[in-house]
Order: structure tokens, then sequence, then C-alpha cells
């Protein structure tokens, strides 16, 4: 629905939440001293080093550095987006999640649950395969492609009968519930008649990140066109964010190693029957740049499988296209090409679950296959064919963000082009080689990293060599209530110091809620790169005693007021050197001059 979810909702969530309750319902935690540990479920090791703070309320892996809250935690553990994450955590706590009014969309409230309604239909599908009716023929169709009930089961197959109004039968006929059924799809609104949209299909329910189901594709069991029917747009689904298969293939196994994007509903089904449960499809709909973010969060290898032919390669330059912004260090994507005549289900019977898989990991790179197709586009061994070759090249260059695969790309073009990877440099970027490298690794770091600008005074590696500022956060992250016993520093907006305001605001959060966790303060933050930092802070170890801590703070503020006022006091000097100070100004320089020379 519309509208932004409240900031203060987000932080009274986190503060209610248990972290150690949401990752004990996923991993298996042992106490360890207050904290709890476990081996870390984000990368592979055999002596745990995750270890999860009920104090803090917040996770660190000590091994691969993985960090954060409640919501960083079901974002990665269960692959879902920051608002689906803060639904889920809601729903566990028995709460609605709230939206503000946008005053370019007003808030949409629904007169019925559309996830309800889509889920008792999907049950009522999947019933009608136990209908001695109706039995027979679906059940023997999935027996004769070679879908098992197991399979059958975990997808959610079922049916639609081949009847005009079986969901108005089912949900009787109040108007708001029809009403409520073609905005989700399931009927057709025609001349004032309401009548199903799916009729004598398999049906294939398509569910979200949490598992609710939000559309259906339906498959015609006999002849018929069209082949493949799939829900339209609604508010609850859009294709270009939805893959099918997604939230089956996280239940089978939370953490896979790669993913197999294929086409259709029947190509995931008959993967899974043989064994590989880690196939998706798109829904109708080219490959989005939304749909390779969700999968690169649950996987680090993307496997595009096409058909052979013409349409295959054109499918392929289009996935092309939205995948080489997405390469970075740790991704890997590859593109799978079927033997003409062949698609995935075919092609795993013809040759056994396990060449498939070797097939497709052994399958082209991205890169491999971009240098492939600008190869196919002129003739090398003509004069010509070469400088084609490069100017082809060009457009695609600007979309590799990650500038050492942009530089490996350079590297192998300049061999086919027969030119200096400098020369080529030149060409193609408008720089020399080393300046063009000096820019590119700019703002590769720019486009990872955000840009930090030392917002906390250190670079990030030197995390230890902590500045006052830097160290004034790290106390308030280890002991919010700390901010009660400071004074009024509104000065510190003015601090001409790095971090002065991230500690201003992590002040004024701390003022309206002393008891907000060290989780929920650091929530603030999400999304730019300042959130990586403050986590770094809160595990730092702070060696002075509990009891000295506040003694602490307050002289690192009153340091930092001392320095605030010899700044104002430089500032008001150069001012006067510009002209006259006003009277205001002359008084705030007589009395920083009498405070300063004590």
């Amino acid at each position: 629905m519309a509208g932004r979810i409240p900031k203060s909702f987000i932080d009274d969530l986190i503060n209610r939440t248990d972290i150690v309750e949401v990752i004990e319902r996923r991993i298996t935690l042992k106490r360890a001293g207050k904290n709890y540990q476990a081996c870390c479920p984000f990368h592979n090791e055999k002596t745990p080093s995750f270890s999860v703070s009920p104090d803090k309320q917040f996770y660190y892996c000590f091994g691969c550095g993985a960090t954060g809250n409640a919501v960083s935690f079901v974002m990665e553990y269960d692959g879902l987006e920051f608002v689906d994450a803060i639904e889920d955590l809601a729903h566990a706590q028995g709460l609605e999640v709230p939206r503000e009014a946008s005053s370019q969309q007003p808030q949409r409230q629904w007169d019925h649950d559309y996830y309800q309604l889509m889920e008792k239909t999907a049950q009522f599908y999947q019933q009608q395969l136990k209908q001695p009716k109706f039995r027979e023929r679906v059940v023997t169709y999935l027996k004769d492609r070679g879908v098992s009930g197991e399979i059958a089961r975990d997808y959610g197959l079922g049916y639609a009968p081949d009847e005009w109004h079986s969901l108005q039968a089912l949900f009787g006929h109040d108007q708001s519930i029809n009403k409520a059924l073609v905005d989700c799809g399931m009927l057709i609104e025609k001349d004032s008649n309401r009548y199903d949209r799916f009729r004598d299909r398999l049906m294939f329910p398509i569910r979200d990140r949490r598992g609710r189901v939000i559309a259906f594709g339906g498959r015609v069991i006999d002849k018929g066109e069209p082949k493949y029917l799939n829900s339209p747009e609604t508010e609850i689904f859009h294709k270009g964010q939805e893959l099918y298969g997604l939230y089956e293939m996280r239940q089978f196994q939370r953490k896979s190693e790669w993913a197999v994007v294929v086409e259709g509903y029947m190509d995931v089904v008959a993967l899974a029957q043989f064994g590989i449960r880690n196939a998706v499809a798109t829904l109708g709909t080219a490959t989005s740049s939304t749909h390779i973010q969700q999968l690169f969060r649950v996987c680090p290898k993307i496997v595009f499988c096409f058909d052979g032919d013409r349409a295959g390669r054109d499918a392929a330059l289009r996935a092309l296209n939205h995948s080489l912004p997405q390469v970075r260090d740790n991704r890997d994507i590859r593109f799978m090409f079927l033997p003409d005549g062949e698609d995935p289900d075919t092609q795993v019977r013809r040759i056994g679950a396990e060449q498939f898989t070797q097939d497709a990991l052994k399958s082209p790179s991205i890169f491999e296959f971009l240098l492939d197709y600008l190869r196919g586009q002129v003739d090398m061994d003509t004069f010509e064919g070469p400088g084609q070759l490069a100017n082809l090249a060009k457009p695609f260059l600007a979309l590799i963000a990650d500038a050492i695969h942009r530089e490996r790309f350079i590297q192998q073009l300049a061999m086919q082009v027969g030119l200096s990877e400098t020369k080529l440099n030149q060409l193609l970027l408008g720089a020399d080689s080393s300046s063009g490298q000096e820019q590119s690794t700019q703002h590769h770091g720019h486009s990872q990293h955000s840009s930090p600008k030392r917002e906390l005074g250190v670079p990030l590696t030197n995390v230890s060599q902590l500045t006052p500022i830097r160290r004034a956060i790290t106390l308030l992250l280890h002991q919010p209530q700390l901010v009660t016993q400071l004074p009024p520093s509104d000065w510190l907006a003015n601090l001409n110091q790095a971090g002065n305001e991230i500690l201003r605001q992590m002040i004024e959060i701390l003022r309206n809620d002393p008891n907000i966790s060290v989780g929920a303060i650091i929530e603030h933050w999400r999304g730019s790169s300042i959130q990586q930092h403050l986590l770094k802070l809160a595990n730092e170890e702070i060696l002075t005693p509990e009891s000295g801590q506040a003694q602490e703070l307050s002289d690192i503020l009153a340091r930092l007021e001392k320095s605030y006022k010899e700044q104002r006091f430089t500032e008001l000097q150069q001012r006067s050197q510009r002209g006259p100070l006003s009277t205001e100004e002359k008084q705030e320089y007589q009395s920083l001059l009498l405070e300063l020379s004590h």
C-alpha cells in the first residue's frame, strides 16, 4: 500500500523485537557469557564466530564481518526487502504496519485482505486435484509430465475448474468481495458481469518473498490458447519485481551457491523434480534489475538459461543490459544456451540433473558472452572489423559499474582489436590509461561505499584510532542513557569537525528516547555509508569502567565545545577584517575573548 512507514513505528518495533528470538527461529544459538553464539549463517565455517548481543540488540560475525540488527538479519537471511522485513517482524509482534499519507498518492484502504483472498483461492485450486471428477485427468497429466505428489505439494499446484463462476461459488455473492477478486485479477468484469479469469487450467501459485500468494499462472492441460495465462498487474503483484519459485527455493535451502533463471513455470517444477531446487522463472516479462538484485541477496552466482534460437539470444541480450551494472566482486553471472528444440524440462530429462548442473556452472561468463556477441556483429577479417568491434563495445562499457571488471574487459577487448590498453582507454573513455584507471577506481569506490567522506573522523580501516567525536559516539552506542547527563549542545550543529552532525543527530534521537536499543539507533542510518561505521563502533571494546564513562563523555563534550568556541572566535576575527562587526557579534567576540583567555 502507498505511504511511508513512520520512523517512530520502526524504532518502536525494533525496541519490542528480541533479536535473539528472531535469530533462534532460524538458526540454533548457544549461550556464551552474556551473548549468544553460532556458526555464521552467511559464510561457511566450522568454529562459531557469529555473536548475538541481547543487550545491544544486534549481531556481529568476527569471520565475515556480517553485522546488523533484527531488520538486517531478516533481510539477509530471508532475502527480503526492507519493507517486507518490517512487515514480517511486525506480524510476529501482532502489529499492523501504519503508513503515512502521501500527498502524491493517497493511501489505499482495502475492504478485504487481498492476501487472505489469494491464499483461500490457492487452497481451493489445490483441493480440486482431490475431486474425483477432475483427479484422473489432471493428476494423470502431472504424472505424464513426471511431476510427483511431493513436488506438486511443495509448489502448491492446483486446478481451476472449467467453470465460469467457481470462485463466486466459493466466496459467495458479496459485492465487495467480488470487487476485491476483480482487483486481485482473479475475476474479470465485463458488461456488469463477473467471471473467473482462469478456467480448466493447471494452476501455479506465485508467492512473494514472504510466502504470500500474490498471483497465479495457469497452463492449459490439453489444447487451447494461450498456452500460459498469467495474472495481470495488481496492487499486490508487479511482474518486474517477482520471481516464480524464489520463495520455494528459499524454503528448500536457505543459502544456495547458485540459481538458474528459466522461462516458464513447468521448467522450474521439472528441474525441482530432478533435484535442482534452485530454479526460478520470470513472469512473462524480461529479466529486470530488481530480479537480479533479489537473486544476489540469496546466492553469489546466477545462470540465465535460454533457448538456443534467435528469441533466446534476444532475451539474453536484454538480460545482459540489466546484468552488467550488477556485476561486483564475488558475483558471477553466466549465460547457458540450450540446443535447438530443447527447453530445461526436456534437456534435464535427456542428460540428467548432474550433467545439467555441470553445463550450467561451466557456461560462458557474462563477459565471455558479451565478447562473443560483439564479434558476431562484425567481420573481424576486414580492415574495418576491429574498429567496429571497439565502437560496438563502447555503450556496454558504460554499463559496467565495477572498475576492476571494466579494466579486465578493456584488456580482453584490446587484444581483439589489436590496440594497446592505453590507446583503447584513450579512444573509448577519453582519457589516458593511468588517469582513466584512477578515475574508474574512484568511481568504483564511490558507487560501492557511497563516499563516506570520513564522516566519523578516521578511515574505516583505522577504527581503533578514535577521534573525540568517534569516542563520544561509541560511548553513546554502548550506554544510550548517558545522554540524560549531558548539557544542551546546540553548538554541535556548527562545529567544523568530521562526524559532528552524526553526533548531534544521535544525541537528539537519544534525548527523545534514552531507552532505545543500539539496533534501533543504527537503523536511523540504514542505506547510508554511516550505518557500517556505526556498526563497527558498536563492536568497539570500551576499556573505561562503566562507572567512569559518564565523566569521560562529559569531558569529551566539554573539549568539543571549547573547540567550537575557538572556531567561532577565529571566524569573528576574520569577519572583523572584512568590515565592522554588528553589536551582537561584538558582544559575542568580547565574551569569547574573556572566556578563552582564562
